[in-house]
């Protein structure tokens, strides 16, 4: 089951009687603050779940359980646990009167407040992890979280500077974990290994190089191995993760740069503007003209 960010806010809206604490709804991401697993109802009832959104949340009160890749990610009052946008939950248990502080986002998001070049260890999709927080790391989280929730409340305040806070909070997250591991690649499958250098790849060059044969020559494999892996192991073709990367990329540049469309094109690698206003079209059904005239809150 693949469920939406989309789903998600619809959920949300559709059951605000069964929600307990504060919640903000934007076009992009959500934040929580002590809020009850309002979100377990609409899962409950076909698993495994693959939502495509980024989640990291703070337990202030009880537990939870998810199982994920039949691992159990037992989390307690004070942990945090970071799911990214292609994790499947196979299970999830929680507490009696459990609540949590917690931020999603949609992938597209994630990449926007990056600049479109986001932390090495956030492309890679199926990225879990749980940590258990020191009192003072506890404090610091729930700062952000609440820095978040007052910030999107405030008129005066431009998107950036949300997006901004949205990074740092993730890049503390991502230090957290950093300073409690030792990497070790050399124990995963040639599969894993092999998406992981792709996703790079695709991160690093889908602004240029929109054809699978380069990724495929780069990973000195066959372009249909290279494609069958990454089909087998995310459920999409390597070749819509190259469009998907390269559309979040123009976007990004039609919206915050004021470049021409045709110098747009020139630096993307398109053979003419008409090549790159046929793919925008095809890829997100509206035009680059119309992409850049809509408004914040109609942004995808």
């Amino acid at each position: 089951m693949f469920r939406e960010f989309k789903d998600i806010v619809s959920y949300i809206r559709n059951n605000e009687s069964g929600i307990a604490g504060d919640i903000y709804v934007g076009s992009r991401f959500l934040i929580a603050r002590n809020c009850n697993p309002f979100f377990k109802a609409a899962f409950e009832k076909e698993r495994p779940v693959k939502a495509n959104v980024v989640r990291l949340a703070i337990v202030r009160r009880g537990w939870c359980e998810p199982v994920i890749g039949l691992k159990k990610y037992r989390c307690t009052a004070g942990d945090m646990l970071f799911l990214n946008w292609g994790v499947a939950v196979e299970a999830d248990n929680f507490g009696v009167d459990s609540s949590f502080d917690c931020i999603l986002m949609t992938e597209a998001y994630l990449k926007t407040i990056f600049g479109g070049r986001p932390p090495e260890r956030f492309l890679s999709p199926d990225l879990c992890f749980s940590i258990h927080t020191t009192e003072q790391e506890q404090i610091v989280g729930r700062q952000f979280m609440e820095t978040l929730y007052n910030l999107a409340h405030l008129d005066s305040v431009n998107d950036s500077t949300l997006d901004m806070l949205f990074a740092s909070t993730l890049r503390f997250a991502d230090s957290l974990y950093s300073s409690r591991t030792v990497f070790k690649s050399g124990g995963w499958s040639r599969n894993k290994q092999t998406i992981e250098r792709f996703v790079r790849l695709v991160n690093d060059n889908a602004r240029t190089e929109h054809e699978l044969d380069f990724y495929a020559s780069q990973l000195c494999i066959s372009a249909h191995y290279l494609g069958m892996v990454v089909k087998k192991e995310t459920g999409l073709t390597a070749k819509e993760w190259i469009d998907k990367t390269l559309t979040m990329l123009l976007q990004l540049e039609l919206r915050c740069t004021n470049k021409s469309q045709k110098m747009i094109a020139d630096e993307f690698g398109f053979m003419s503007l008409s090549s790159l206003c046929k793919f925008f079209k095809r890829r997100t059904g509206i035009t680059t003209t119309e992409y850049r005239m809509l408004p914040e809150d109609e942004l995808k």
